[in-house]
């Protein structure tokens, strides 16, 4: 078989893909820079010459999972045409993402590591949680005609509602729903639509 060079941002994009299954495996503790360099197949010198200490690492693994799963989410216009169909399908895909295996793995990781590592904690929610409602609020603001006040307020009731007490369960790992699998994201939980579809026509008014 022949053997694969990667250079530059590949190389680099290939090592973090490798210390996020080591992270998330392992932990930040038993996570040693040999054992990411030989999952990426490569030296730990080549792994220090990207990544000057673990932590630095470690880090970069949290902005590298967060840019997938929010390019993996995309925005509530990219879904359907109509306001209500748009938002059922995004809250779907923002549940499939939030509850997935691999997600609450990082969740997870994020919290045991939250006093050592408190800036990788704060992007996770910035990106998982005040980014999401940031996009819902910016298409109800432009859709609806209401105020930015009112856009936010009602972004923010849709997610609580989507969220509690579905994620925390998952989180502390009360329910185990039944799921598929995406190479992204592990095991994908079974969203129910109609559920979604009832919280969004119950918060946001329909158009005119």
């Amino acid at each position: 078989m022949k053997e694969i060079v990667r250079r530059g941002p590949e190389l680099r994009t290939h090592m973090l893909h490798a210390a996020k299954a080591v992270f998330l495996e392992s932990g930040f503790e038993r996570a040693s820079m040999d054992r990411i360099a030989a999952h990426a197949g490569t030296t730990k010198r080549t792994l220090y010459a990207h990544f000057v200490r673990k932590e630095d690492l470690f880090l970069a693994v949290f902005d590298l999972v967060l840019d997938l799963q929010l390019d993996h989410l995309r925005e509530p216009a990219d879904y359907a045409p109509d306001v209500e169909q748009a938002l059922v399908l995004f809250c779907a895909r923002f549940l499939e993402t939030i509850l997935s295996s691999k997600p609450l793995r990082l969740f997870r990781l994020a919290i045991t590591e939250a006093e050592r590592f408190p800036q990788g904690a704060v992007r996770l929610h910035e990106a998982m949680f005040e980014n999401v409602q940031e996009r819902v609020a910016r298409f109800l603001q432009a859709q609806l005609s209401v105020s930015e006040a009112v856009s936010e307020q009602q972004a923010e009731q849709l997610l609580a509602h989507l969220l509690y007490p579905r994620f925390t369960r998952a989180l502390f790992g009360a329910t185990e729903p039944t799921a598929t699998v995406s190479e992204e994201l592990g095991a994908c939980p079974a969203v129910d639509l109609h559920a979604i579809r009832q919280i969004v026509v119950a918060l946001v008014p329909p158009t005119t």
